[in-house]
């Protein structure tokens, strides 16, 4: 909670939230994560995965402070002794790493790219993505 959440602009959101519905592994269910951020899991998917509902300035702050606050390891899902599920913030946050291999186009040409990245961060753009020029 130290970090100033700035809100991410509204085309990069929509593509990092696509890329974070799609993860199976993301460690947090849908239906939490948009009550967190105030949504409902129905409006959430409507506007990031349907496309049918316009992303208003107000759900482009609250996702983009909740997708942050997770980034950086603030949330823990906690489980109810009758097995239902929240969001509690950490006292100290714990981002999760992980190694990385990935492709990545470098003046025209396809190089290998090793490291440890935030686990639950989307912003790296995939090949796919460099070669079409997003």
């Amino acid at each position: 909670m130290g970090r100033v959440n700035t809100a991410i602009p509204k085309t990069e959101l929509k593509r990092l939230m696509r890329r974070f519905i799609l993860d199976k592994d993301r460690g947090i269910s849908l239906k939490l994560f948009s009550n967190h951020a105030g949504l409902s899991e129905a409006h959430f998917y409507d506007v990031f995965k349907y496309l049918t509902e316009p992303l208003t300035e107000m759900m482009q702050i609250r996702v983009s402070k909740a997708y942050q606050e997770y980034c950086r390891g603030e949330l823990a899902i906690m489980q109810n002794r009758d097995n239902t599920r929240f969001v509690q913030y950490r006292k100290e946050p714990k981002p999760q790493f992980e190694r990385t291999t990935k492709l990545e186009l470098v003046d025209g040409r396809i190089q290998i790219k090793l490291g440890i990245k935030p686990k639950y961060e989307y912003n790296d753009l995939t090949l796919d993505e460099q070669l079409k020029g997003r």
